[in-house]
């Protein structure tokens, strides 16, 4: 992630936050910091975090009573 400047605006200064190629966030420095902060912890939270998927219930299982005809 980098940070690029963009334009002045009314007297303050605004940056880009760019990753891989594509703008994800415009804003003064402080808050583009602020965001590149954020997202990269984010990120780790949501690779450490992972919540294994939830068991399916209880498999039935059917017997078929002796001398009965086979479907």
């Amino acid at each position: 992630m980098e940070i690029r400047f963009y334009c002045v605006h009314n007297g303050k200064k605004f940056y880009k936050v760019v990753l891989h190629g594509e703008e994800i966030f415009c804003g003064t420095k402080g808050e583009s910091t602020r965001f590149i902060k954020i997202h990269n912890e984010k990120v780790q939270r949501s690779l450490v975090e992972t919540n294994p998927r939830p068991r399916p219930g209880r498999v039935r299982v059917y017997r078929r009573r002796v001398g009965t005809p086979a479907l």
